[in-house]
């Protein structure tokens, strides 16, 4: 058995050697130094074939072929380049008009009133109305601050008149009516 196998690694080995020493014996890629191929279509490769069939040309062939063009160098394409399938948006048309200048802020207001009627005191000195914020209950008469926001200007039979402070705007809150 040991002889078989060594008689089957030997006849592989020689049969890999026989078929990589075969095309370097018989084939060869230089290429003769008298025979070439026409570079352009229509040109006169009349010298050209007689050097093929044999018979001799009056000038050689290589002087037939521009050096220019037997130095040539032939761009290579780059396998590994980047590409991008990203295509720009179209730039907005452009308008003749002049541009529009956006409408002015709305003027500051003052918010709603934060209170609740609740009552109110007219006694012969001074009128006092009673005001719900919230949980808390105010007690103010014409003149008072609330809450550094509200000052109290003017309190009449079916009306309250509030100027709220950081703006300098009055609002009415209605007190019932006279009975």
């Amino acid at each position: 058995m040991d002889s078989r196998r060594r008689w089957y690694w030997l006849a592989f080995l020689g049969g890999a050697a026989l078929i990589a020493a075969v095309p370097e014996l018989y084939f060869t890629a230089e290429p003769a130094d008298d025979v070439a191929m026409p570079a352009k279509r229509g040109a006169d490769t009349s010298g050209q074939l007689a050097a093929l069939r044999g018979a001799p040309a009056a000038t050689p062939v290589s002087a037939a072929i521009p050096a220019a063009a037997r130095t040539a160098h032939v761009p290579q394409a780059d396998l590994f380049a980047a590409h991008s399938w990203y295509v720009a948006p179209p730039a907005p048309p452009r308008s003749n008009l002049a541009p529009v200048a956006p409408p002015p802020p709305p003027a500051p207001m003052a918010p709603p009133l934060p209170f609740q009627f609740i009552g109110k005191l007219d006694d012969s000195l001074r009128q006092q109305v009673f005001l719900l914020s919230g949980e808390r209950l105010h007690i103010v008469g014409v003149g008072d601050v609330i809450d550094g926001t509200y000052r109290v200007e003017q309190i009449s039979d079916s009306q309250l008149t509030l100027t709220y402070l950081p703006l300098h705007m009055t609002q009415a809150l209605v007190v019932g009516s006279r009975l």
